[in-house]
């Protein structure tokens, strides 16, 4: 029976998990089947992932239930119960996306068990039009990213006829490159010491240089919002999804980026959501933007809660000055990389989201000044058309953990010239979050409209 350390910076995500607040992520995939898909296939595609009893390291491991001397540990199970983890359902009547937008909510607000390996894989048949879907839920601590999404299109394959392909747990989530960068270890108390020296000196030229506007490490004007109230476990989705060459196009017209773009969308979307509701803050909602964490060095650790703040714009009433001030916002995000050290990063990264940690601790998390209202997320996925055993997927859809006093995460990846959008919310929050995602594409029609009566390229 093997047994491994949790990188610290995994580990947090167990320390900051509550009842309220389970850090685990998810994915919703939807597949068409195959052409002339015989009436068993899904059950066959069930029985042979069921096949594979015995899986790839970490899909075995739990979390240790002693105090190791050395931190958090994974200990192998030493009787595997693949029929707890791998569930196969179907879809109540008439199986359209309402259907399924509720049984992956319900399943989403659900807590994995902590004395069994921290993942599930629920196969669901009933879709319309012949399709299914699979929703993939994992503990934040068990992957090496911001979200599930490579993990799961790892196990895909670009051949519409390869056959017999393996199930997401008989393969590591990682691959022995990534692997190797994501694992950098921790350093020694020294070389720690040292590190937060240097990061210090970075962060006091950063606030030098952006004054009294604060800084993503010492923020300031976050406002409090509907968002940043205390939350249940309770979780609600919704989806859009939108062709990637419309948003690429309106980025070129109006000369911007596509992040750019994509953070109007959700600034505009949400202004209208709490227009509706009389809940909209005079300051504008602030968004955290993950990063890629290796852009800063090949040793930086890849699960690590760390997010660049943007401003979304919803103060501002005319569409071309909200494109402006996020434009300037992400400017300012850059300049604030820019001045930051490149070296010391592990504690670059802690130190760096030290306010997250604690407005996560029971009795003070009320008390610290929100840094964020919302995040949102965009992971590049594949450009061509992806297959699992001859099944097409049509969409995929991430669906990410909500912090305590943060009740939505806006989670993108685009895929074969579409951008997939995925709304995850806190439902006692943000009631009727579907309408969220409507007026996403509602954005994009104005912004579109603009652009072509020659207002949008000033």
């Amino acid at each position: 029976m093997t047994s491994m350390r949790m990188k610290p910076l995994d580990a947090i995500w167990l320390t900051m998990e509550s009842a309220d607040t389970p850090m685990h992520v998810g994915v919703l995939a939807i597949f068409s089947k195959p052409r002339n898909a015989p009436a068993d296939y899904l059950n066959k595609w069930a029985e042979s992932m069921r096949e594979v009893q015995h899986p790839a390291e970490p899909w075995a491991h739990s979390v240790s239930r002693s105090l190791g001397t050395l931190g958090t540990r994974m200990e192998e199970e030493s009787e595997f119960d693949l029929e707890y983890h791998f569930r196969h359902s179907a879809l109540p009547a008439p199986g359209g996306e309402r259907e399924l937008g509720v049984m992956v909510s319900r399943l989403h607000s659900h807590p994995l068990d902590r004395s069994r390996p921290l993942w599930e894989f629920h196969l669901i048949e009933g879709l319309d039009g012949d399709r299914f879907a699979f929703y993939v839920k994992v503990h934040h601590a068990l992957i090496d990213n911001v979200n599930a999404i490579p993990m799961v299109l790892a196990m895909l394959a670009g051949d519409s006829r390869q056959r017999n392909m393996p199930p997401l747990w008989a393969r590591p989530p990682h691959s022995p490159d990534s692997e190797e960068e994501a694992s950098p270890g921790f350093p020694e108390l020294g070389e720690l010491a040292e590190s937060f020296g240097r990061v210090a000196s970075g962060m006091r030229r950063n606030i030098k240089l952006r004054g009294r506007q604060g800084s993503f490490l010492l923020p300031a004007g976050t406002p409090r919002s509907t968002l940043n109230r205390r939350i249940n476990a309770q979780r609600r989705f919704a989806t859009q999804q939108i062709e990637q060459s419309r948003i690429e196009a309106l980025a070129e017209a109006t000369d911007s980026t596509v992040n750019e773009i994509l953070a109007y969308l959700c600034g505009s979307s949400l202004r209208r959501f709490f227009k509706e509701y009389n809940a909209l803050p005079e300051q504008s909602l602030v968004a955290a933007l993950p990063v890629s964490l290796q852009e800063r060095s090949e040793r930086l650790p890849g699960n690590a809660i760390a997010g660049l703040r943007v401003s979304l714009g919803t103060d501002i009433a005319s569409p071309r000055g909200r494109l402006d001030a996020i434009k300037t916002s992400m400017q300012q995000v850059r300049e604030d990389r820019a001045s930051l050290p490149e070296e010391a990063v592990t504690s670059y990264v802690l130190m760096r989201a030290a306010p997250v940690y604690t407005s996560q601790l029971p009795m003070v998390g009320r008390l610290v000044p929100p840094l964020f209202n919302l995040g949102i997320s965009n992971t590049p996925g594949p450009d061509k058309a992806q297959y699992f055993n001859g099944a097409r997927l049509e969409a995929i859809y991430p669906m990410g953990q909500l912090m305590q006093f943060s009740a939505l995460s806006i989670d993108c990846v685009s895929y074969a010239g579409t951008l997939n959008i995925g709304f995850t919310g806190a439902r006692d929050t943000l009631p009727h979050l579907q309408r969220m995602a409507v007026y996403l594409g509602k954005a994009l029609e104005d912004l579109e409209e603009l652009v072509e009566q020659g207002e949008g390229a000033r």
